[in-house]
């Protein structure tokens, strides 16, 4: 049974900074029904668990999320290479959200061009935190339509 199968979101976490990470998680922890289900440090460990290869293999131990939330800045791959895979991909349920510190308009854009389905900064006041949860739920909710 999928994680959304029991009323809860599994969130994959691709950033390469822990500190990062960890801030998510924490952020995360107030919202039970995101379920954070792997944390990746760069692009290229995402596209591997997203398709399943090598140790990612096992989709009982590495569910596929339904939500990724992703850095753009990383090594190996970055998010804008995850995002221009994901294009060619038939994964059009995965929700991308991208959390970057960048905030440059061109960012922004490349990132909802490429198919992110939001854009949101990292140093992200308590508000903030709490419209990016309702996005993801709310996206979330319109794609098991």
């Amino acid at each position: 049974m999928s994680a959304s199968q029991k009323g809860s979101f599994a969130v994959l976490l691709v950033d390469d900074s822990e500190d990062d990470r960890l801030f998510l998680r924490l952020a995360l922890r107030d919202n039970p029904r995101l379920v954070v289900v792997g944390e990746l440090c760069d692009g290229e460990e995402a596209i591997s668990y997203l398709s399943g290869r090598g140790e990612f293999a096992d989709r009982e131990k590495y569910p596929f999320p339904d939500v990724m939330l992703l850095d753009l800045k990383m090594p190996r791959k970055t998010g804008y290479d995850v995002l221009t895979w994901l294009r060619a991909q038939s994964l059009n349920d995965l929700v991308v959200i991208v959390i970057s510190g960048s905030f440059l308009p061109e960012d922004i854009s490349r990132s909802l061009a490429l198919g992110a389905t939001a854009y949101h900064r990292k140093a992200m006041l308590k508000e903030e935190r709490e419209v990016l949860f309702v996005e993801i739920e709310g996206s979330l909710a319109m794609r098991q339509r």
